[in-house]
């Protein structure tokens, strides 16, 4: 009930929201500050409300499981952890081998990978099924650098 109560108080909000549009439209602003507060009121509750019955829904040992926040990481210490797992892979990994042997989530694994390759850290070959993989002459063992440097 709390989810309904919540959406009805979120589209009432909305619908504030373009009353008050329509009559800065038509030159009617009287009040419009004031509906515009209203409005986001009405949104905020509502969003407030449905949120609240989405967590009494989950059972009671995640219902107070504190968030758990990552540090964030100097881009130089993102860097290192992407080299370091490229060393650890003789110089040839996937977006996803950073992602599981590093802190970085899929998607900062993806975004440093393709920086390191605009600077010319690494390059970057298409397999048959679509997969890419970074290779870091840098850090391959010497006869496969020359050779992936020769082809």
């Amino acid at each position: 009930m709390k989810s309904v109560i919540g959406w009805a108080l979120v589209a009432f909000g909305v619908i504030g929201f373009g009353v008050e549009i329509d009559n800065l439209r038509q030159n009617k602003a009287d009040h419009t500050v004031t509906g515009f507060i209203l409005a986001a009121v009405f949104v905020l509750g509502g969003l407030a409300l449905v949120r609240s019955a989405r967590r009494a829904k989950l059972p009671p040992e995640l219902r107070d499981v504190p968030v758990v926040v990552r540090p964030t990481l100097d881009s130089r210490d993102v860097e290192r952890a992407v080299l370091a797992c490229a060393k650890q892979h003789g110089g040839r990994v996937t977006i996803a081998e950073v992602a599981a042997g590093s802190q970085l989530s899929f998607t900062e694994a993806k975004e440093v990978l393709e920086g390191l390759s605009r600077a010319g850290a690494c390059t970057v070959d298409v397999t048959e099924n679509g997969a890419f993989i970074y290779e870091f002459s840098g850090l391959m063992p010497r006869e496969t650098a020359r050779a992936a440097l020769e082809s």
